[in-house]
């Protein structure tokens, strides 16, 4: 069986709605702590902590709007129907999305784009009612003591979705899936991803969008063995 490990944010959105969100409601201190986060001076879940500090809300409806106007990569929305042809056999494909994002972003934008049956495996986050108005509570059910990369360990789920006989797949572009691709066994990587894969002498397939993906895994799936 193939199963296929898609990131969220920059991958199947046009922008990294994260990065986008935070900074939109958390200002410069969100920015700054994205910034320690990269350098190595705090962890993911201290930079996603950071952030949901920083924000002010006067209601959830304003970050709703806000998620609301986020686009999806069109092309995504014809690769989820190329994966659903193949069902059976050594070639049947299985799908998640994984992401060092929020839940609650990404099952709305999914949702509002008719996704919502795609498994997620992400960050949480829910409102509450302060004295001050609404926060957002991150918390974090897939963190890997090992990892400080990650709050969702990508390669935790990974391994545990697939077994010695699949065939991984990862799409992704960024500083998270650093982790991942190196338990793939094919990868497709753009972006900030291409360049790790390249000074870490990781085999990838370049990609603009989920269509060139599709052209590379049909020429894959139509081989008379996949290797």
């Amino acid at each position: 069986m193939i199963k296929i490990f898609i990131d969220f944010d920059g991958t199947i959105t046009k922008s990294d709605i994260g990065d986008s969100f935070f900074e939109r409601f958390g200002g410069q201190i969100a920015v700054k702590a994205v910034q320690d986060y990269r350098m190595g001076l705090i962890n993911a879940v201290d930079c996603f902590n950071c952030e949901a500090d920083a924000c002010t809300f006067a209601s959830e409806k304003a970050a709703d709007e806000f998620i609301d106007e986020q686009k999806i990569d069109q092309t995504f929305i014809d690769f989820i129907s190329f994966c659903n042809q193949y069902k059976d056999g050594d070639r049947a494909i299985d799908y998640f999305i994984v992401s060092d994002g929020l839940d609650y972003y990404i099952n709305r934008i999914l949702k509002n784009n008719g996704f919502q049956d795609v498994e997620v495996f992400s960050n949480h986050a829910e409102y509450a009612e302060t004295a001050k108005g609404i926060r957002l509570n991150p918390s974090y059910p897939y963190t890997n003591e090992e990892c400080d990369r990650c709050a969702c360990s990508k390669r935790n789920h990974m391994l545990t979705l697939s077994s010695d006989d699949d065939i991984t797949v990862y799409i992704g572009e960024g500083y998270s899936d650093f982790c991942p691709v190196k338990y793939a066994d094919i990868v497709f990587a753009k972006d900030e991803l291409q360049g790790y894969c390249q000074r870490e002498n990781i085999t990838y397939h370049l990609y603009n969008d989920f269509k060139d993906v599709m052209l590379k895994m049909d020429e894959i799936l139509n081989k008379k063995r996949i290797h």
